[in-house]
């Protein structure tokens, strides 16, 4: 079998993924405060049954819990979007890097 393959990033790309996260992560703030607050008004939907055996706090802990998850995706995003900026920048450097040392070898090499 051959050698190993190239790998290859392009920056721009990873710019664009990254501006994407940034977007969504501030799209999804509200709706996930909005589902928190509206789960959380459950009246009487349990009934009599549901209060006496535990279901009604069984579903706040749930939500809680859930709503906890929740309101953590939009930091996930954030930083995952801080990452790939970073990524990006450094893929540019490195570029850049290789093709400056590239051309001081042709200069070198023609002096």
């Amino acid at each position: 079998m051959g050698g190993a393959g190239q790998f290859e990033a392009d920056a721009e790309t990873l710019k664009g993924l990254a501006g994407r996260f940034d977007r969504e992560e501030k799209e999804l703030e509200k709706p996930v405060a909005a589902f928190s607050a509206t789960a959380a008004d459950i009246g009487q939907a349990f009934g009599l049954l549901g209060a006496c055996d535990g279901a009604a706090d069984k579903y706040r802990q749930l939500l809680q819990h859930t709503s906890k998850a929740l309101g953590q995706l939009p930091h996930v995003l954030r930083n995952d979007a801080e990452r790939l900026h970073v990524s990006a920048a450094n893929y540019t450097a490195s570029d850049q890097a290789a093709l400056d040392h590239m051309q001081s070898v042709k200069a070198g090499g023609r002096a």
